[in-house]
């Protein structure tokens, strides 16, 4: 299967952190160029480099425009706050993968944000040898003839007795799909989208993946009522409120945003997804083992990419190198055509979901 490859811009890299005794913010040194190490467990306030201009199509350079920043000037708690960096780019210098950082509401912690361009990324659901456990049609891993085009990943859920619904992948299906429950899902075409099973998304031929858990944090843009309500969102390490926390969940336009935070309570995690500009959205994992998020770095190597950490979490950047005993979602750059339009697996021109004209192609 043909993937877009994805070209790393170097534009992440952090030093070693001071912080500030009273606020807890942390000053980094910025290191550019190529030999810049990725940041590993970004603090607030750590400082990126500017995404430079990438050059495509022979010496053309063209500067894409980032996505703008989530937190006023004045109102930053921290330098560059809710200010987007690159993190992946493709192969003709489009950001696919953004990231920022912003102060966790109601805490001095970090919450690490990544926004990837739906039309522009194709995404896998893959199983987990424990769970869901079993045999499946996606391997428990990314393995080294997999990882052409590879920009991010990010970990599944709950344990599936402990979400509220059922996993499905490939015609088989583990558990019941049940109506109301949160879900992501995937489609043939490689699309994604966070909604409620039943009412904004029902399973047909063109669904291939879907990951349900309880219920939305986020709705119609709204926060749910019962956002701290603790049993709602799971069962934390010792009954904590603040616990490292992740979501995923899709703006408007149908474009992911992720989030990601080592001390966070519901509250905090959907305010974060919401600050991203999600309608809708939906807690992932949480407590210090399961959360995580990689970007893949593949300047040295187009076909076996470099993962490096996007937020604060101790599992290994290569965690999906190895067999996973948690499900999670791999993300590709999408493939292009000959004239620039994306395509799907099959080398057939994708049009945006729910029914642009041909003639229309969305925008890689």
């Amino acid at each position: 299967m043909k993937r877009g490859r994805a070209r790393w811009i170097p534009a992440l890299a952090v030093s070693a952190a001071v912080a500030a005794a009273v606020t807890g913010v942390v000053c980094a040194r910025t290191v550019s160029g190529p030999a810049a190490a990725p940041a590993q467990g970004l603090a607030v306030g750590s400082t990126l480099p500017a995404a430079k201009p990438a050059a495509v199509r022979g010496n053309q350079p063209h500067a894409y425009p980032l996505q703008a920043p989530l937190v006023a000037a004045a109102a930053r708690a921290f330098a560059d706050e809710g200010q987007w960096r690159v993190l992946v780019a493709d192969s003709r210098g489009v950001p696919v993968v953004q990231g920022t950082m912003l102060r966790a509401a109601g805490t001095s912690s970090p919450v690490a944000i990544a926004w990837i361009k739906e039309s522009a990324a194709r995404f896998e659901l893959h199983p987990g040898y424990s769970q869901p456990g079993g045999s499946w049609s996606q391997p428990d891993m990314v393995p080294r003839d997999r990882r052409d085009g590879l920009v991010a990943t990010w970990n599944g859920g709950f344990l599936m007795g402990d979400s509220g619904g059922g996993f499905y992948l490939g015609g088989k299906q583990y558990g019941p799909l049940v109506p109301g429950v949160a879900a992501e899902v995937f489609r043939s075409d490689g699309s994604f989208t966070v909604g409620v099973w039943g009412r904004d998304v029902t399973l047909g031929p063109d669904i291939v993946g879907v990951r349900q858990q309880r219920r939305l944090m986020i709705d119609g843009g709204r926060i749910a009522g019962d956002i701290d309500s603790l049993f709602t969102w799971g069962v934390t390490d010792g009954g904590a409120t603040y616990v490292r926390r992740s979501g995923v969940g899709v703006t408007a336009d149908g474009d992911v945003v992720f989030a990601l935070g080592p001390t966070m309570s519901p509250r905090s995690l959907a305010t974060a997804l919401q600050q991203a500009g999600a309608v809708r959205a939906m807690e992932l994992d949480i407590n210090i083992s399961w959360p995580s998020f990689m970007a893949y770095d593949s300047s040295a190597d187009p076909g076996d990419p470099r993962p490096f950490k996007w937020g604060d979490y101790p599992r290994a950047a290569e965690r999906y190198f190895s067999h996973s005993a948690r499900d999670f979602v791999a993300v590709y750059a999408r493939a292009t055509g000959s004239q620039g339009e994306c395509v799907d697996a099959g080398g057939v021109a994708r049009w945006r979901p729910g029914g642009d004209a041909p003639g229309q192609a969305m925008a890689c």
